[in-house]
């Protein structure tokens, strides 16, 4: 639905200043939406929008229709976000709603995907897209990192984050035994010392811990089966994204 009011046309606009303070972190519990793939991503995974933000003379999307949305002079859009091309398209919107770890079931061959400490906000959003593409039901942010709303996580997950069910706010200790409790078994991407990823067992309801660069310690999953990826040369370590897409595929739920 297009909102008949005046093109916006001035950098001091309510509406505009809302927007870079939620872009710069001010405003939580609302998401920028930054371009035309992440905001009809977030449509087609019904993310209701507060409001959609124009470049005048852009064509309005057909999918928005049903949404609210205002003009904008486009220079006016510049800056507005991270990207680094000029937008002509943004959104605010509402999170997703708050997904607890019991409801995602493990099932006879559930796959789930723990991430820990990843600072990054581009890995945590390639995080998402691998967990889905892979099969996952889901996906724990735990504690101590990026948060999955964040504007380059969300762009970064090309919709997954929106799609995939996300449970936050719980510590790795909290995690662990709920997931005990729940049926998973619990399985760590370990750099060296494991059992190799071949030769793991994947089978029945897997929980997989991958850690970032402020991850919980080695100790504090003593005791977890380890699964690591033999490496060649003098590489050692592999990006916690690399390393964790090929777990997720290795352990097969995408039924091809």
């Amino acid at each position: 639905m297009t909102d008949n009011s005046e093109t916006i046309r001035s950098r001091q606009n309510a509406l505009l200043k809302r927007v870079r303070a939620v872009a710069n972190g001010k405003e939580r519990g609302t998401l920028l939406l930054e371009g035309e793939r992440l905001v009809l991503d977030a449509v087609g995974a019904g993310v209701p929008l507060e409001v959609a933000l124009v470049a005048e003379g852009r064509e309005v999307p057909a999918a928005l229709e049903r949404q609210p949305v205002r003009r904008v002079e486009r220079d006016l859009l510049q800056g507005l976000g991270s990207l680094r091309t000029e937008p002509d398209l943004v959104a605010l919107a509402a999170p997703p709603a708050a997904v607890d770890l019991a409801s995602l079931e493990p099932g006879t061959n559930g796959l789930l995907l723990v991430v820990d400490g990843v600072a990054d906000p581009g890995n945590l959003g390639a995080l998402a897209r691998a967990a889905e593409a892979a099969g996952a039901c889901g996906m724990v942010v735990l504690l101590g990192g990026v948060g999955p709303w964040n504007p380059r996580a969300l762009r970064g997950s090309m919709g997954s984050l929106l799609r995939l069910p996300v449970v936050r706010g719980l510590g790795a200790a909290e995690a662990l035994e709920a997931l005990a409790m729940q049926g998973w078994r619990s399985v760590t991407a370990a750099t060296r010392g494991g059992r190799s990823w071949r030769e793991a067992d994947w089978s029945g309801p897997v929980a997989l811990w991958v850690s970032g660069e402020t991850g919980v310690e080695p100790e504090a999953l003593a005791g977890l089966e380890r699964v690591t990826i033999p490496m060649a040369g003098g590489v050692e370590s592999l990006n916690v994204t690399v390393a964790a897409s090929l777990l997720l595929f290795a352990a097969g739920r995408t039924g091809a």
